[in-house]
């Protein structure tokens, strides 16, 4: 029962965080090139991002999405998104693959908060030193003392519950 309970708020804030992040995150092109400077997989990825997020036609967002990375599977854009809305859908082993690939790829550069969003996938499947191992580099990449003192609370929460386990 314990642990159902963690995965539920765990779910439930993320999807919180998700809901304020995709507000938030950086859109596409990320550098605010002009619309005919974008590329071909640019545009592609914008509009399939598009299509989920308004709800018009999300699987063929996703399916676009999924073209773009049998393209170039080192396209981290896309990654990202999928990794978001798996998380949306609750797909939680999905979105910890698609997370680790954003890590893997990206090295904390664009999306930093990967490592965030990782470290919760691993919370909810039950991971949970390693997710203190990804909050923790997490806090390194992070300037935000508000956000870096709630990580701080969930990591010494995280270790708590090692300890009692």
């Amino acid at each position: 029962m314990k642990g159902s309970l963690k995965i539920q708020l765990t779910l439930v804030a993320a999807g919180l965080l998700i809901a304020v992040g995709l507000a938030f995150a950086p859109r596409i092109p990320a550098d605010k090139r002009l619309i005919s400077e974008a590329t071909p997989t640019d545009l592609k990825l914008m509009q399939a991002v598009g299509m989920v997020q308004n709800g018009e036609n999300p699987m063929e967002g996703i399916m676009m999405l999924r073209e773009i990375l049998e393209e170039d599977s080192t396209q981290v854009d896309a990654h990202w998104h999928l990794a978001q809305f798996s998380v949306t859908s609750r797909q939680i082993e999905n979105a910890a693959f698609r997370f680790e690939k954003v890590v893997q790829l990206d090295k904390g550069s664009k999306y930093p908060e990967a490592y965030f969003w990782l470290g919760q996938t691993k919370v909810a499947l039950g991971q949970d030193k390693e997710a203190i191992d990804l909050l923790q580099k997490y806090l390194t990449l992070e300037t935000d003392t508000v956000v870096i003192e709630g990580v701080r609370r969930m990591i010494n929460q995280l270790e708590k519950e090692l300890l009692t386990n």
